[in-house]
C-alpha cells in the first residue's frame, strides 16, 4: 500500500515497509498549479495531476499498487445539517435536500459524503469534493496503475482518535487547520499567527468560535493534537488495519456513518411485475434499417466524448436501406433505439453463444457480434422497437454516478460536457469489470428519461464492457 497525501500546492508519497514500522516520506512534488484555482477546469486539473505522477513515476514504482490517499480539507467544501430522530427515516435524501438548498444551482458539482458521531446524534456533517478533481484523481491515478482504495479528508483521519474535547491541528505552509468534532458537530477553523492571513476564521461549525494562542501549538499538551504528514499516514494505516469507519470519497455518495459506524444502505429494487413486457417485440429483431451512413452519423454524434480505451475497429456488414420510419423527434428516436439495444445486450449475453463470442459492439441500436471465426454467429444487424414505456423519473447526473458506485465501487467512469440536439447534456463512459455489472447499470438506464445509451463495447479478453450513456439536463 502506498500512502499519499494531496494538500493544494504538493503530492507527496509515502511508505511503510511493515505494518510495525514508521511511516515514511519517499518523495514529494509540486503541483504546476494549486488546486484551488483550477479545481472547475478539468483539462488542466487533469494535466497538473499527470505531471506530478509522472514526477513521482520516474523514481517510484506505481505500476499495480494500492493507493490510500489523505486529501487535504481546503481544497473541500463542508457543511453541516440538524436532522431530529423523527426525520431519520431517510437520512440521504434529507441531507442532499439541505444541501441542495445551500449550493443552488452548483449542487451538481460536489460528490457528497456525510456523518454523524454519538456525541452529536442529530448534526450531521458533510464533506464535499469537486466532481473534476474526484474524477481526474480517479482517472490518473489508474492510469499510471494504481488502484485507489481509500480517498480521505484529513479531518476524517485526524479526528478519528480525539475526544470531543480536544482540537486535531494540522499546518500546512504557515496556515494552521484545527479540526473538532463536538456535541455541536464539526467544526474546522483556519487562519495563521504571521503575515497577511493573520488571524483565525471559522470555516464551518455550530460550536462558539475558539480562541486559538500559538503556545498551544508549540507545546506539547493533551488538548490541541499536532499532526505533521508522517503521524496523519500512521493514523491512516491504523484507521485501515483495524476497519475503523471513515469518510471515503470512493465510496458510494449519501451518509456512511451513523453513531461511528459503518452506515449500509439498502438498494431499491422496483417491483418488475409492474413493469412493460417487451418480449413480443424480440421477434421483430430485423437485419437492415440503418444504412452505412447513419452509422457512420451517429458515431459523429458521440465524437466529443473522451474515451478512456482504444477500441479494435471490426469489418462492418454494409446493409441496405429501409426508409419507412414513422416521423418521432430525434431524442425520441434515441430513446428508442437505447431501449431496444440494452434489451437485446441481455439476451445476447443469456444466449448459448456468448462463450463463443469475442467481442460485441453495440452504437445505438446496431450490433456488430464478432466470435474470429465463420461459424454463422458473427455479423451485423440491427435491432428496433414500435414503442417503449412512458417514463417521467429523470436523474441529475452525480446521482447517477452515484448509483453507479452503489453498484459496484469497482466501476471507472469519466465524464464530459456535451450538447445532444442543442440539449445540454453530460457524457460519461462507465468501464464495468463484469458484464453482470454492466447488465445491473443497463437495467437503471431504462427507468430514466433523460438516459440515452449510445454505445456498448464487450471484449472477452478482460471481461470488460464500456457503457457509453448520454445525460440530458433538465
Amino acid at each position: 500500500m502506498l500512502y499519499f497525501i494531496v494538500h493544494s500546492d504538493t503530492l507527496s508519497v509515502f511508505k511503510k515497509s511493515s505494518e510495525t514500522d514508521s511511516a515514511h516520506l519517499e518523495l514529494k512534488v509540486k503541483f504546476h498549479h494549486n488546486l484551488i484555482s483550477i479545481d472547475n477546469n478539468p483539462k488542466l486539473l487533469s494535466s497538473v495531476i499527470a505531471q506530478a505522477l509522472d514526477e513521482l513515476g520516474e523514481k517510484i514504482d506505481l505500476e499495480n499498487k494500492k493507493a490510500a490517499i489523505a486529501i487535504d480539507d481546503s481544497i473541500l467544501s463542508h457543511s453541516l445539517s440538524v436532522i431530529s430522530k423523527k426525520n431519520q427515516s431517510n437520512l440521504s435524501q434529507k441531507i442532499k435536500q439541505e444541501l441542495q438548498g445551500k449550493w443552488k444551482e452548483l449542487f451538481r458539482n460536489y460528490f457528497s459524503i456525510s456523518e454523524s458521531k454519538k456525541s452529536s446524534k442529530n448534526i450531521f456533517h458533510t464533506a464535499e469534493m469537486n466532481h473534476y478533481l474526484r474524477e481526474k484523481i480517479k482517472l490518473n491515478f489508474n492510469n499510471f496503475g494504481v488502484d485507489i482504495k481509500f480517498l480521505v479528508p484529513i479531518s476524517s483521519i485526524v479526528l478519528s482518535g480525539t475526544k470531543s474535547t480536544q482540537y486535531a491541528v494540522t499546518k500546512s505552509s504557515r496556515i494552521y487547520s484545527i479540526f473538532n468534532y463536538s456535541k455541536k458537530g464539526f467544526s474546522f477553523y483556519s487562519g495563521s499567527f504571521t503575515g497577511k492571513d493573520k488571524g483565525f476564521r471559522r470555516i464551518i461549525g455550530l460550536a462558539d468560535m475558539a480562541k486559538f494562542k500559538e503556545k498551544d501549538f508549540k507545546n506539547a499538551n493533551l488538548k490541541h493534537i499536532m499532526f505533521n504528514d508522517v503521524k496523519i499516514v500512521e493514523f491512516f494505516a491504523k484507521i485501515i488495519k483495524d476497519s475503523s469507519p471513515i469518510l471515503n470519497f470512493v465510496k458510494p455518495f449519501g451518509v456512511q456513518i451513523l453513531n461511528d459506524q459503518n452506515y449500509s444502505k439498502a438498494r431499491i429494487v422496483l417491483d418488475k411485475s409492474n413493469h412493460f413486457n417487451f418480449s413480443q417485440y424480440l421477434q421483430n429483431i430485423v437485419a437492415g434499417l440503418l444504412t452505412l451512413g447513419l452509422l457512420i452519423f451517429t458515431l459523429a454524434v458521440i465524437s466529443d466524448f473522451d474515451f478512456i480505451y482504444n477500441e479494435t475497429p471490426l469489418n462492418i456488414q454494409e446493409i441496405k436501406e429501409i426508409q419507412t420510419k414513422p416521423p418521432v423527434s430525434q431524442v425520441q428516436k434515441y430513446r428508442t433505439s437505447s431501449y431496444a439495444a440494452i434489451n437485446e445486450f441481455e439476451m445476447i449475453t443469456n444466449s448459448n453463444n456468448m462463450d463463443k463470442i469475442q467481442s460485441i459492439v453495440i452504437v445505438d441500436s446496431r450490433i456488430n457480434i464478432n466470435t474470429n471465426s465463420n461459424d454463422g454467429i458473427s455479423g451485423a444487424y440491427t435491432v428496433t422497437l414500435s414503442t417503449i414505456p412512458s417514463i417521467e423519473s429523470s436523474i441529475l447526473i452525480y446521482d447517477l454516478l452515484s448509483l453507479i458506485s452503489s453498484i459496484d465501487d469497482t466501476s471507472q467512469f469519466e465524464r464530459t460536457d456535451g450538447s445532444f440536439f442543442d440539449k445540454i447534456s453530460d457524457n460519461i463512459v462507465i468501464r464495468c469489470e463484469s458484464i453482470d455489472t454492466s447488465i445491473k447499470i443497463l437495467q437503471d438506464v431504462k427507468q430514466y428519461n433523460n438516459l440515452i445509451l449510445r454505445k456498448i463495447l464487450y471484449t472477452k479478453t478482460n471481461n470488460s464492457v464500456h457503457l457509453y450513456i448520454t445525460v440530458l439536463r433538465s
